[in-house]
């Protein structure tokens, strides 16, 4: 896995258009899927330092099929990045999808696609240059880190080792800036591998929204949305284009005052269907998964069941009262603002800093001790440095926004009637 592809920070600060049952009025920010998307950062971080620090990841094989066992293999099952990744995508179909109900103008649609590469390649580029001063400063220390742990995802180098022969500053720009996005190459950031599903996907949303908020008729938009998924099938990278049409199906009806009203009797029991399905993953064998996988088509179709779990958590964040209250807290509009930055910087921090922690403690804290002091250290470091970052990337998109500004044409003013 932001997300990646991730959804980024001005998508989910997208203004409302209409009003929705959890009483979002217009022109407000819809602050709780900020918190959506921050969460969903938190867990691909945890995914991670899981998978970095130690040598059984979140694969835990119940012996006897115990309840203890079950239930912990439940539990890891919800440190699911693959999943977190879905509500990325859901959230971006969603956000960058809203502002057509509006305004569906050609000019409209192709400043969109202008803006889109340049906006995601600003902080690539700076990730990608900073995982190469990181990886030149902690060399190997990663390899000497996964003798220490046994974490075979530590060994890979967050599955993508390095080549030396592409070491270098301009290695790490031209990656950041067209590589990860035309060839999803990952030899600097190994979680930029979604940018490449990001962009295009982003870019066939801004071509399909138009034409499907244009379409009154809702049968008439199913068949569409369904030929459009079919058309993808099940094969990666197309298929997760079906995540980000799941996201516009929800602006649509969102945008036309349609999302349902959760009242509280039924929030948690929603909220335990979204955990059972984030849990889902094809790795474990968990028997209340065997019906999902009865069901599931043929390829890299997991994130369908994904897919659900994020409609059902943005339904509950937008129609339930309490759960958007709480979710429109300073600290959601806080998370969901780093959340882009700490889903491009922690691998590299978790893959240099935290191997050359591990690799210094192991000595004199023990191997448990050193993984956990790592994982405080990465988490800490992460954070101090996604906080200029954000700042960055904000200075980013408005130069973006004020460049892009004058190639929209100004819809045309209503033709004034001389008084009799």
């Amino acid at each position: 896995m932001a997300t990646t592809a991730a959804a980024t920070g001005d998508d989910i600060a997208g203004k409302a258009t209409g009003k929705a049952a959890g009483k979002t009025a217009p022109g407000q920010k819809l602050v709780p899927l900020e918190g959506l998307r921050g969460i969903a950062a938190a867990v691909v971080v945890l995914y991670h330092l899981v998978l970095g620090f130690t040598a059984r990841g979140v694969s835990v094989v119940p012996q006897g099929h115990g309840a203890f066992d079950t239930l912990a293999q439940f539990g890891l099952g919800l440190l699911n990045g693959s999943a977190a990744v879905a509500v990325f995508f859901v959230l971006s179909g969603f956000i960058l999808s809203l502002p057509f109900s509006r305004d569906r103008r050609i000019s409209r649609v192709l400043v969109a696609l202008l803006k889109r590469w340049p906006r995601l390649a600003g902080v690539t580029v700076i990730a990608c240059l900073f995982a190469y001063g990181l990886i030149l400063w902690s060399g190997h220390d990663y390899k000497n880190a996964a003798s220490i742990t046994g974490a075979g995802w530590m060994a890979s180098h967050g599955n993508s080792p390095i080549d030396h022969r592409h070491l270098t500053w301009a290695g790490a720009l031209h990656e950041g800036l067209i590589a990860v996005f035309t060839k999803g190459e990952v030899r600097f950031d190994s979680p930029l591998w979604t940018m490449r599903i990001e962009l295009f996907c982003s870019f066939a949303i801004f071509l399909a929204a138009p034409i499907l908020f244009a379409i009154r008729s809702w049968p008439l938009r199913v068949v569409v949305i369904a030929m459009a998924v079919f058309t993808a099938g099940t094969t990666f990278p197309y298929t997760h284009f079906s995540d980000f049409l799941c996201g516009t199906v929800l602006a649509m009806l969102f945008s036309e005052g349609r999302l349902p009203a959760i009242p509280g009797k039924w929030a948690l029991p929603l909220g335990f269907v979204v955990l059972y399905l984030f849990s889902f993953t094809y790795e474990q064998q968990l028997l209340i998964h065997a019906p999902l996988k009865a069901i599931m088509p043929a390829g890299d179709s997991a994130h369908f069941v994904w897919d659900i779990g994020a409609v059902l958590s943005i339904l509950i964040l937008l129609g339930n009262p309490t759960m958007h209250r709480i979710f429109s807290g300073n600290w959601a509009i806080w998370l969901g603002l780093l959340s882009f930055p700490i889903y491009l910087l922690h691998g590299p921090i978790m893959l240099t800093v935290g191997a050359k922690t591990v690799v210094a403690g192991a000595g004199l804290l023990g191997v448990n001790g050193s993984e956990l002091i790592a994982a405080i250290i990465s988490i800490m470091l992460t954070v101090a440095c996604a906080v200029p970052l954000a700042r960055l990337d904000q200075v980013w998109l408005g130069l973006l926004t004020r460049a892009t500004k004058p190639l929209l044409v100004k819809p045309a003013a209503a033709p004034v009637v001389a008084a009799e």
